[in-house]
């Protein structure tokens, strides 16, 4: 089966895992029906992250290292335009369409707040991009596929792969929080560091280097490197391992787990019975909402994967 073949439903991003852990019914509309942006919520918080990503990333491909911040902050205004493009080129398929009604002028100008800050706190030394093929695109995206019986594959890209003061690689995620305290106690060191190393591990042996190190960047702590995993290149075999296995156990579940939390905008819709009945007619799950009862703590802890 070639790489471009392998249906939707067998590609997971780190999102994707994350909506397993957090809510199962939540996971299946969102990945088995496709209803991921379609249900997506935006935030101020989530469009200030998204303009200083793409910035970041703007500054990068451009090696735009040393300009004053003045020059650099035309690149938020550059975000803010491809923002709005890519809604308005793809519509309900744009990854940025639910940030869209949240990105306003006062939204924009805090951005530019805290990007002068870090600038400021880092004292202008952004460290420099590795350069490799995906990283040389204008929208770095990595693919990972996984051979078997049935083909599965893993797509998503960190922020950037930035040079170490010590001359090893850092792949990086940037974040921003409304709530840093909030937004620091829930940050995942778990699958994120494996994921997001595992996707540059090929092109960085290619480039002779064996060890790569993830690293979380705070925007509103520059300087603070805490959050941070190194890894031995030669050892991805054993990740590639890990995800697969998680991926086939994740595609076994025959059984709803609903969160029924009030925030879960998809265990509280209105269409949440006829997506039941969509993913029973599908084949994904085997009952129908008839037979579906309200989940207690114990059924819900029971339905959880032993990862």
């Amino acid at each position: 089966m070639s790489q471009d073949s392998i249906p939707r439903t067998h590609c997971f991003s780190l999102g994707d895992f994350h909506d397993f852990d957090r809510c199962v019914f939540r996971f299946f509309v969102n990945h088995h029906l496709g209803k991921k942006y379609e249900l997506a919520e935006g935030s101020t918080n989530k469009v200030v992250g998204t303009l200083l990503d793409l910035a970041l990333k703007k500054i990068h491909q451009t090696h735009a290292y040393g300009q004053p911040v003045e020059y650099l902050q035309n690149y938020l205004k550059a975000a803010e335009l491809e923002i709005r493009e890519d809604v308005l080129k793809r519509g309900k398929l744009s990854f940025y369409g639910a940030q869209l009604p949240y990105l306003t002028p006062e939204v924009v100008e805090k951005a530019k707040e805290i990007f002068s800050s870090y600038h400021q706190g880092i004292k202008g030394r952004f460290k420099k991009m590795v350069t490799t093929p995906t990283t040389k695109r204008i929208k770095p995206f990595w693919e990972v596929v996984l051979e078997g019986q049935t083909p599965l594959k893993m797509w998503g890209a960190p922020d950037a792969i930035e040079m170490g003061e010590d001359g090893i690689p850092e792949v990086v995620d940037y974040k921003y929080f409304e709530d840093q305290e909030k937004g620091e106690s829930n940050l995942d060191m778990d699958l994120m560091p494996k994921l997001y190393t595992l996707f540059c591990a090929a092109e960085l042996q290619a480039l002779g280097f064996s060890k790569a190190r993830f690293v979380v960047r705070l925007w509103q702590n520059p300087g603070n490197d805490a959050y941070y995993e190194e890894f031995d290149l030669s050892r991805m075999p054993s990740l590639t391992d890990f995800f697969k296995d998680k991926m086939e156990r994740i595609l076994r579940t025959e059984e709803l787990g609903f969160c029924n939390k009030e925030y879960c905008k998809v265990c509280q819709h209105k269409e949440k019975e006829n997506w039941i009945k969509e993913l029973k007619k599908q084949g994904w799950i085997k009952q129908g909402p008839s037979e579906l009862s309200s989940p207690t703590e114990e059924s819900l802890a029971s339905s959880d994967l032993p990862f």
